[in-house]
C-alpha cells in the first residue's frame, strides 16, 4: 500500500481560475461498510490525465490521501471538498446565540499525485470567491461492462487451482446472499483465458443498490479466500470503484453468461 507523504505547504499557484470536466460525488453515489467505501460512478481511467472531483458526499478525506484504491489507475487528481468543519462551527455559533449567520463559501482543494509506492498531497483552503466549476456526467463507452468484482480460476488439472474444489461452496454463498438481501445476482459474464479451464468471471450486479453491491463485494472477498480458517487475515479499509471491461464478442475469449455454464 502506498504511503502518504506529509502535506506540502499551501501553494496558491496550483489553484486554477476554473476547472472543467468536474465529476460530482454525491451521497447517492457512495456506500459505506466497516470503513470501506464504494464510489459507484463508472469512469474511464486514463493514467496520464488529471481528474477533478467535487466531494459533495460526507466521506472522510483521509482515505483519498492514504491509499491508492480510489480509481487506482489514476495517477493525479484534484479533490475539492467543502469545509464541513467550518460550516458546522458557523451553525453551532448561530444556534447558540440565537441568530442567523450565513457562512462564506469555503472549499479545500487537494492536489493528489501517486507514484510508485508514494502519495504526495498538497492543499489550499479558499474562502469566498471560488474557481468556476464545469461539471460532467461520465459516460461508459459502448460494448463495455461495468464490473464490481472479477474472479479468476486457474487450471482445472495441471496443477488444479484450489478454487475448483470450492465451486459448490462459492455458488452456495451467492444463494445465501440473494436470500438474505432479497436480491438476484445476475449479469455475471465468463471469459476463457486458457485451454485447461482457466477463465475469469465478471460481476456486473445490475439492479442492486450501491450498498448491496458493496456488501456483496466484501462478502465475496472474504468467502473467496482458501483455507482462511488457518490464516490471520486483516483487511485495511479501502475504496472500491467500478471497473470498465471491454466486451469480447467473438473467438476463444468471447464473453458469455456464466449462468449458462452452471
Amino acid at each position: 500500500m502506498a504511503q502518504a507523504k506529509p502535506q506540502a505547504a499551501a501553494d496558491s499557484s496550483r489553484l486554477q481560475q476554473s476547472y472543467d470536466h468536474v465529476v460530482m460525488i454525491d451521497d447517492k453515489h457512495v456506500a459505506e461498510a466497516a470503513g470501506n467505501y464504494l464510489v459507484d460512478i463508472p469512469l474511464v481511467e486514463h493514467p496520464d490525465s488529471n481528474y477533478v472531483f467535487f466531494l459533495g458526499a460526507h466521506v472522510p478525506v483521509a482515505p483519498f490521501t492514504a491509499t491508492n484504491t480510489f480509481y487506482p489507475d489514476i495517477r493525479e487528481f484534484t479533490l475539492i471538498v467543502p469545509d464541513w468543519k467550518y460550516y458546522h462551527e458557523v451553525a453551532v455559533h448561530a444556534t447558540k446565540n440565537k441568530m442567523c449567520a450565513e457562512p462564506v463559501t469555503t472549499n479545500i482543494y487537494y492536489h493528489i499525485r501517486r507514484g510508485e509506492g508514494t502519495i504526495t498531497v498538497d492543499s489550499i483552503r479558499v474562502q469566498g470567491e471560488q474557481p468556476k466549476l464545469q461539471y460532467i456526467t461520465p459516460h461508459v463507452p459502448v460494448d463495455t461492462l461495468i464490473v464490481y468484482r472479477s474472479e479468476s480460476y486457474g487450471s482445472a488439472c495441471c496443477p488444479e487451482d484450489p478454487q475448483w474444489k470450492r465451486t459448490a461452496e462459492n455458488a452456495a454463498m451467492i444463494k445465501d446472499f440473494e436470500r438474505q438481501h432479497k436480491v438476484a445476482i445476475t449479469g455475471t459474464y465468463r471469459q476463457n483465458s486458457g485451454k485447461e479451464g482457466e477463465h475469469t468471471d465478471y460481476y456486473t450486479l445490475p439492479g442492486l443498490t450501491p450498498k448491496q453491491r458493496l456488501d456483496f463485494v466484501l462478502a465475496r472477498r472474504w468467502q473467496w479466500i482458501v483455507n482462511k480458517e488457518t490464516k490471520n487475515i486483516v483487511f485495511k479499509p479501502q475504496f472500491f470503484t467500478p471497473m470498465l471491461i471491454p466486451v469480447v464478442k467473438e473467438g476463444f475469449r468471447a464473453m458469455r453468461d456464466a449462468a449458462s455454464d452452471q
